[in-house]
């Protein structure tokens, strides 16, 4: 059933064609882990080629304990892997940031700088698509999130920008229609290495309010998060042809990545 769903999505979202270089964003826990899993099984069909991507965003007690088993299942499948840390990207780990900026919560810097990291590792590495572990339990906590906020503006971007630009990689989510519980029994079942610890950070977030709410509802009401993405789904072009007419993809002034307004997020956050 998870092999068949993986594929139905990959399928059907025409998310990888033949001759693809790929990079997945691998960060040790179970979603990145299981998608590397499933990308190189698929590979065994599917002539493409995979690249791991590791952040390492300096969090003490943390990433450490994940990297080591990402690195041990990049060596098991024969994948490469490329490593990048925040340090090297903007002089300054997570925590040194933190411990300064008092104003915003982590996952604002963080959020910013792995998906800045990622995507300039990824076209430096020369690859053609970005896979991201998000799950069918993350795009429901994100279609909430950007209800609750009132920005459908960021919805209809949700799965691929509005307008193309040459420096900004394409990603695609080929876990996005399965459950985080179906991903944990996959990867117990595998044997996988994973380290089972959260992010110091993560009791910060928003999205762990709307997780809890969310998973309330999935108790009660079961099918609540595939009816919450497929719903989106449904009015997702409704949404892309309001917003995609006035989206614009520049460059930014400041470091030349792509961004939406004259000076991107991660350089606005560098000054703040």
């Amino acid at each position: 059933m998870f092999d068949k769903r993986f594929r139905k999505t990959v399928r059907m979202g025409k998310m990888i064609s033949k001759g693809d270089r790929i990079a997945v964003g691998l960060s040790g826990g179970k979603d990145s882990t299981v998608l590397l899993h499933s990308l190189a099984e698929l590979k065994k069909d599917l002539p493409f080629e995979i690249v791991a991507i590791t952040i390492d965003e300096g969090i003490a007690g943390y990433r450490a304990r994940t990297m080591k088993p990402a690195k041990s299942e990049c060596e098991k499948l024969g994948i490469e892997q490329h490593i990048f840390s925040f340090k090297e990207l903007c002089g300054k780990t997570l925590d040194d940031i933190m411990k300064k900026d008092r104003e915003h919560i982590p996952c604002s810097h963080c959020g910013v700088l792995r998906r800045y990291a990622l995507n300039k590792a990824a076209r430096e590495l020369e690859l053609d698509k970005l896979a991201l572990g998000h799950n069918l339990d993350d795009m429901a906590q994100t279609v909430l999130m950007n209800i609750m906020r009132c920005e459908p503006s960021r919805l209809a971007r949700l799965n691929e920008p509005l307008t193309r630009n040459a420096r900004l990689v394409p990603r695609i989510r080929p876990l996005m229609m399965t459950p985080e519980k179906e991903i944990a029994i996959y990867a117990m079942l595998k044997g996988m290495p994973i380290e089972r610890v959260e992010c110091p950070y993560a009791r910060f977030a928003f999205r762990g309010h709307v997780r809890k709410m969310l998973n309330e509802s999935e108790e009660r009401y079961p099918g609540t998060k595939f009816k919450v993405v497929n719903s989106f789904l449904e009015i997702e072009d409704a949404l892309r042809g309001k917003y995609g007419k006035t989206a614009v993809i520049s460059e930014c002034s400041s470091c030349g990545e792509p961004c939406s307004k004259g000076v991107c997020m991660f350089c606005r956050l560098q000054k703040s």
